[in-house]
């Protein structure tokens, strides 16, 4: 059973870390999960980027102050 580590411990004889995924058999990973020292490890998601279409509009420009609004008259 695939579990998510929550604190560092000791696993088949291993140290893990937290945030550590671990791959033990379902004993070991239910009591580990009841001892809250695991969770179940979401499945694992296949990630797609998609590339960012090309801009074709041209950015708002900002508008200048005029002189008389920096004088302060």
């Amino acid at each position: 059973m695939r579990i998510q580590m929550l604190k560092s411990t000791i696993v088949d004889l291993k140290q893990v870390q937290e945030g550590d995924f671990v791959e033990t058999d379902q004993r070991s990973a239910l009591l580990l999960i009841g001892i809250k020292k695991a969770m179940p490890a979401p499945l694992p998601q296949e990630v797609v980027i998609e590339p960012e279409e090309a801009q074709t509009t041209k950015p708002a420009s900002k508008r200048r102050k005029t002189n008389a609004s920096q004088s302060g008259v």
